[in-house]
């Protein structure tokens, strides 16, 4: 069963338990040695004066002065707490007495005053209640019995009784006293005992409570602080080594796994690689082969097409001529771009280039020949940006082919934007969209061979594809982000031309 006293709350508890404890049995033990010394005193003084009143009573009975001993007997209760007292003679007859009214006072037997007589010793009796029954109502009485001698002869006895309720009024106010001196002690010896128990013990429990707590929760930034008795201290010390350790630990983990990581991406990305190179080297063979095989015969029929042109003279006939050149025209296109697609990166002419002159000079082409006059040109280029080495036919080839890609998927209104910039190490040129964007599925395979969204006999799928090899053979990438409905942007990166001594 789980406890719902907290650690504040038992200590508080025992403390006072212990403390309330300690001080009353100091109380109880100063009570009852002053009970005792009170009563040792009081017994000490009234055996003196009993014996002194003896000797002078026997004194006044010798000389045959009676009368005056009772004098002196009825001012006792005055000055001694007296309750009673009874005068005997020789015979241990009475002959005179006297007894308080308030307490009943009783004397003693025959055969006591008898004894007393014949032994000629002074006899006591204490009847006193302890302070433990000081709330009883009990008289508490010191009974005396005195031989009366007068030249070495009995001549009487003298038997006195006291009331000793006094002692147990002194001693109920020492009660009064100690009770509310235990109280007040007590609650400083335990506020104080509270406050460095406080200190020194619950609150560094509950600092490594609460730092346990967030390092559960994954936080190894808690410290505990060094304060307290040594215990904690090395306690504190320990705790903190331990989840430094921790800390160490989950660092080098958390290294382990980036290096992992990072590992599994390079494998992922060479896998891909690979896999790509020996798509592109297979559709590269493909394609020279079918270019190859495809380009002779295609030429034949081109020019036997041309030739009936020229000797055909209907007009029927001749419109039928010229769809069949527009027919294999198209054909014609497809193989130059598979023989583009599979011709090798070899005797390429590499100059340096400005990006910005470039694009430019491909819009104006483009211009001309009337395939981005309905479209709104957003020119944000810079001035200058640093020069790139590149074939500049490739790269002319590969932004027509970026541009007109744009004007396709946008509509008679669209909008393109141009922009561009430079880092530490690279310039990228931008060429974005406003048309219908790529899906997300998509977006993985538009660099494929053959891939298209296009309708069927609208696209080859292969200008993408080339478009990615020539960028990648300069040392660049192209980069290209998309969203249904939001166009697209596509982004050539290049390095940086580096700087010669004494120019470029």
């Amino acid at each position: 069963m789980t406890k719902t006293v907290g650690l504040r709350t038992e200590i508080l508890i025992t403390l006072t338990l212990l403390l309330g404890a300690a001080l009353l049995l100091g109380g109880l033990m100063m009570l009852r040695l002053t009970e005792k010394n009170l009563l040792e005193e009081r017994v000490r003084q009234l055996d003196s004066l009993s014996r002194v009143l003896g000797q002078s009573i026997a004194i006044l009975a010798g000389k045959g002065e009676m009368s005056q001993s009772r004098n002196l007997l009825k001012v006792l209760p005055e000055n001694v707490n007296c309750d009673g007292w009874w005068l005997y003679d020789q015979g241990v007859d009475l002959v005179d007495s006297w007894t308080s009214s308030e307490n009943e006072v009783e004397r003693s037997s025959v055969t006591r005053r008898q004894q007393v007589k014949f032994t000629g010793e002074l006899q006591r009796v204490i009847n006193f209640q302890t302070f433990l029954n000081v709330f009883i109502n009990s008289n508490s009485t010191a009974h005396f019995i005195i031989p009366l001698n007068s030249n070495n002869r009995f001549s009487g006895i003298l038997e006195l009784n006291y009331s000793l309720n006094d002692i147990h009024s002194i001693l109920l106010k020492s009660q009064q006293i100690i009770i509310i001196y235990v109280l007040l002690y007590g609650a400083i010896l335990i506020l104080t005992g509270y406050y460095l128990l406080q200190r020194n013990i619950i609150k560094p429990v509950l600092n490594l409570l609460q730092a346990t707590e967030e390092v559960s929760r994954g936080n190894l930034a808690t410290r505990l602080p060094m304060f307290g008795p040594r215990e904690f201290l090395q306690l504190a010390e320990a705790y903190n080594q331990m989840v430094e350790a921790l800390q160490n630990s989950r660092g080098e983990t958390e290294k382990h796994i980036a290096s992992l990581e990072e590992t599994n991406r390079d494998l992922k990305q060479a896998r891909n690689e690979l896999i790509r190179s020996e798509k592109m080297a297979s559709v590269g063979q493909l394609s020279a082969g079918l270019a190859h095989e495809l380009g002779n015969p295609l030429s034949a029929l081109i020019g036997y097409l041309e030739f009936l042109k020229q000797k055909i003279e209907s007009d029927s006939g001749k419109d039928i001529i010229e769809r069949s050149l527009v027919e294999t025209n198209r054909i014609d296109f497809l193989v130059r771009e598979l023989l583009d697609f599979s011709r090798p990166a070899d005797n390429i002419q590499v100059e340096s280039i400005d990006l910005i002159i470039a694009l430019n000079s491909s819009v104006q082409l483009l211009q001309n020949q009337g395939a981005l006059t309905d479209f709104a040109i957003i020119n944000v280029l810079p001035e200058v940006l640093p020069p790139i080495r590149i074939d500049p036919h490739k790269l002319q080839q590969v932004l027509i082919n970026l541009l007109l890609n744009a004007a396709q998927a946008c509509d008679k209104t669209g909008r393109i934007t141009l922009s561009a910039g430079a880092g530490d190490t690279c310039v990228w040129l931008g060429i974005r969209d406003n048309g219908c964007g790529i899906a997300a599925a998509d977006l993985n395979k538009i660099f494929e061979p053959f891939f298209t969204s296009k309708p069927p006999g609208e696209g080859t799928g292969l200008g993408l594809a080339i478009c990615q090899r020539i960028v990648e053979e300069a040392g660049g990438d192209i980069q290209v982000e998309s969203h249904p409905g939001d166009g697209s942007l596509f982004k050539l990166v290049f390095p940086v031309l580096p700087l010669k001594s004494g120019g470029l």
